[in-house]
């Protein structure tokens, strides 16, 4: 599980996904720079640490070849939502559209990674794996 802050991460990549998807793997990598110049560099000085989360960002990075990164991005943005306490309390991993604002829920038809079913937004990699998908 990653738990991170969305709006600081937003924030710090001024909303570029490719930047987003790089800070993304570098906390569930736990990558660190190999020098000055390396990408990450000014964000492995950064805590991102807050309430938002993902249950497996290691699938979600995994299998980031088949899909875009602006996918990614709103994938991790409309995570970011749900609440962590209903998390802990029930394991719900899906969210209710009613905490999604409006205009986020345009998002979701055109990507990959999301469904809506049962009246809840599904995220794709965020339950457990099948054991044909375990490496």
């Amino acid at each position: 599980m990653l738990l991170f802050d969305w709006r600081k991460i937003f924030k710090v990549t001024h909303g570029n996904p490719v930047e987003i998807v790089r800070v993304l793997r570098m906390l569930t990598l736990k990558q660190i720079p190999k020098s000055k110049y390396d990408k990450i560099y000014a964000y492995s000085k950064m805590n991102f640490l807050g309430e938002s989360f993902l249950v497996h960002p290691e699938r979600l990075l995994f299998n980031g070849y088949k899909h875009s990164y602006r996918d990614m991005a709103v994938y991790t943005a409309i995570a970011s939502i749900r609440p962590l306490a209903d998390y802990h309390a029930y394991g719900k991993i899906t969210l209710d559209p009613l905490y999604a604002p409006e205009d986020i829920l345009q998002y979701i038809d055109d990507n990959s990674l999301l469904s809506i079913e049962d009246g809840e937004i599904h995220f794709l990699y965020e339950r457990s794996p099948l054991p044909e998908e375990i490496h």
